[in-house]
């Protein structure tokens, strides 16, 4: 009688061996750069030159009916520097609320989300107004 046995184990292990020497032959071609195929430069992002710095970059412009808030040092400011309430005003007309350009992205929206109006635009403030409000700051400052 013939046990087949025998034979499977040799079978499998003629297949491993068979495996591994595919694996081998493959890893070899990999690195010495069989597979690698057509070479092509990097793909690199085109960016547009930097705009010139205008000076009334991110200004708006104040039409004669606009009311102007200027938010500062936590509160909200008028044209005469007083402080209001920035719910106190019609909602018909167009507020244009304005920052300091270096003021925090989390304050500023925290601002304008105390601004309930329908027509609302921000802007920042130009260098007279910063100078003003320094002005301001430091009266307020030296005021017990």
């Amino acid at each position: 009688m013939y046990d087949g046995s025998q034979g499977n184990a040799m079978t499998e292990i003629a297949l491993a061996l068979a495996m591994g020497f595919f694996s081998l032959l493959v890893l070899a071609m990999v690195s010495m750069g069989a597979g690698r195929g057509k070479e092509t430069s990097a793909t690199t992002a085109v960016l547009a030159p930097p705009a010139a710095k205008a000076a009334d970059q991110g200004a708006t412009a104040v039409e004669p009916d606009d009311i102007i808030l200027i938010y500062f040092d936590g509160g909200f400011l008028d044209t005469e520097l007083r402080a209001v309430e920035p719910d106190s005003f019609d909602g018909a007309r167009r507020i244009v609320l304005a920052f300091a350009p270096d003021i925090p992205l989390a304050e500023a929206m925290t601002a304008r989300a105390r601004v309930s109006a329908e027509r609302l635009v921000v802007s920042t403030l130009d260098d007279a107004w910063l100078g003003a409000l320094a002005d301001l700051g430091s009266r307020k400052g030296s005021n017990p």
